[in-house]
């Protein structure tokens, strides 16, 4: 008969790193969306006519027109401020489960984190809408999410 020992697989240094960061920032994500929806009905009374008086001042065009759509965006964001915070809160807690998972050397949490990340880019858009300020956020936002979702996806061959 023969004794065959089975040790556990050693979790890799840059994946712990890459799981503690992950757990940091999706903690913070889910206590941050939190808040926002508990103050969401308080944002309703925030009346943005107060700051239309500043386009007033401004007489250059291009910058009008960029304050213009960043106060289209604020007034679309307190109006959609609850569906936001839930649905990305819905996210940050599928990205940490991920985490855990990955934590615990499991495949699958790779796939849930990626797919949370990915449709974290996109949560606040679909509501706010796209425009060329919105497209630039996602593209630097997706610097990051590429770069954990690439660091992750090296270690995957580690996972059982």
């Amino acid at each position: 008969m023969e004794i065959v020992e089975t040790t556990p697989k050693q979790r890799p240094g840059l994946l712990t790193a890459l799981c503690i960061l992950t757990f940091i920032g999706s903690g913070l994500g889910l206590v941050n969306k939190l808040i926002a929806m508990i103050i969401s009905p308080f944002m309703q009374m925030f009346d943005m006519t107060d700051y239309t008086y500043a386009l007033d001042e401004i007489d250059e065009p291009f910058a009008r027109k960029i304050v213009e759509m960043a106060f289209g965006m604020a007034e679309k964001a307190i109006d959609h401020m609850y569906a936001i915070s839930l649905t990305e809160f819905l996210l940050y807690a599928a990205s940490l489960t991920g985490a855990i998972l990955m934590f615990r050397m499991k495949k699958m949490g790779f796939y849930i984190y990626a797919t949370a990340q990915v449709l974290m880019l996109f949560a606040a858009p679909i509501f706010i809408g796209f425009n060329p300020l919105i497209n630039i956020g996602i593209l630097f936002s997706s610097v990051f999410t590429i770069l954990f979702i690439a660091l992750y996806a090296i270690n995957l061959k580690k996972m059982n």
